[in-house]
Parts: structure tokens; sequence; C-alpha cells
């Protein structure tokens, strides 16, 4: 699978670096346009490629005027976008990244990364093994699955989300959409809902 990623600066580049690292069967190509960006921009192109080919768009670009003129050139030779945190109407925009929900649309990607799916082994009450199935893409699941093996279940629990949280590069006070809380405790709080159902299974 083909991903074009589209960041500002090197915002980004913790995405990057974990769906390289995690990630199978993905190719990513990075564009990157400067950190420092007027705040109205009419003539987007200058800053973005002419082309596009790709099978999945990322949108790490934080401004609108980039967005929206990514979108048309996406929407135009059939490319879904991913944009989270977003309200971009015709794009994908979960809360977080790691909050991205099923999506056949996001193909490959959406199979490996968004919200986590996990396998966890327990004996004598004590976490044996944690396996991630799905988990964020800034690669906090995985390295939250390494800190909680040998930890009893119930310290487990607790400690997966902070140890994800620690990773985590989402901001920590502001509403996100629908969403009433900070992205950081949405990141922990969808880890600590995957953990249970891994332990109820």
């Amino acid at each position: 699978m083909r991903i074009a990623v589209f960041q500002r600066g090197e915002r980004s580049r913790h995405k990057i670096e974990g769906v390289r690292r995690y990630g199978e069967g993905i190719e990513l190509q990075v564009f990157s346009v400067p950190e420092a960006l007027p705040e109205l921009i009419d003539n987007p192109e200058d800053f973005l490629p002419e082309e596009l080919e790709a099978d999945l768009v990322l949108d790490y670009l934080y401004h609108p005027d980039l967005s929206e003129h990514l979108l048309a050139v996406a929407k135009r030779k059939g490319i879904p976008v991913i944009a989270p945190g977003r309200r971009l109407k015709g794009a994908i925009t979960p809360p977080t990244c790691c909050g991205l929900g099923d999506s056949k649309e996001a193909g490959e990607y959406g199979r490996q990364f968004g919200t986590p799916e996990l396998e966890v082994e327990v004996e004598e009450g004590r976490v044996k093994s944690v396996r991630v199935k799905r988990g964020a893409p800034c690669g906090a699941t995985w390295a939250a699955a390494e800190k909680v093996r040998g930890l009893p279940v119930e310290e487990a629990l607790h400690r997966f989300a902070l140890e994800v949280q620690f990773v985590c590069r989402a901001a920590a006070g502001y509403e996100v959409g629908q969403v009433r809380k900070a992205p950081l405790h949405f990141a922990g709080e969808v880890h600590i809902a995957a953990f249970k159902r891994a332990l109820e299974r």
C-alpha cells in the first residue's frame, strides 16, 4: 500500500517513524511544508506537489487552506484522506490517530493502525504478554505493551494507559470535535478499553 504523508515541519516525524517500524506492506512517501506559514494562503498549490499517486493520504498539515486543497486533489483521483483531530468535510477525521475505527477506505493502514486491538496473556494474575494486533501509528501502543509485561493485571490496566500517554503527542488541553476531553486523555481511554476487551476474551 502506498501512502502519501503530508506534514508541517517535522511535526509528524514520530508517526512516520512508528508506521515504518510497526507497519507491514506499507510504503510511505513524505512531503513536508515549512513549519511557519502565513495565516491565509492564496496559492496552496505552491506548497504541494502537482502530482499525487497514492492509495491513501495522511494529512498532518494543520492549515485549512492547504488541507482543503490537498483534499480536493485527492478526491479528483479517488484517494481517501485521513485528517485526525480536524473537521474537514470529505475526509476521514478521527478525534486522534488511535481513534480511527474500522474503515475500508483506509485499507491496509486501517487494518494495522487506529483504535487499538490487543491480545493479553495472563499467568498467575500477572501479564505474561501483550500482542498488539492494531495500534497507534506513533508507536505508543507497542511501547506500552512492553512496559506492562510482568505486572499484576489491575496495575497493568492503569499503567498501560499512562505509558501510552508518555509517548503520545496529542494535545493535552483542548476539545476535539464531539470528544469532550483532551485528545491525550482520549488516547489513554481507548487504550484502557482495548486492554479490558482483551482481558475479557
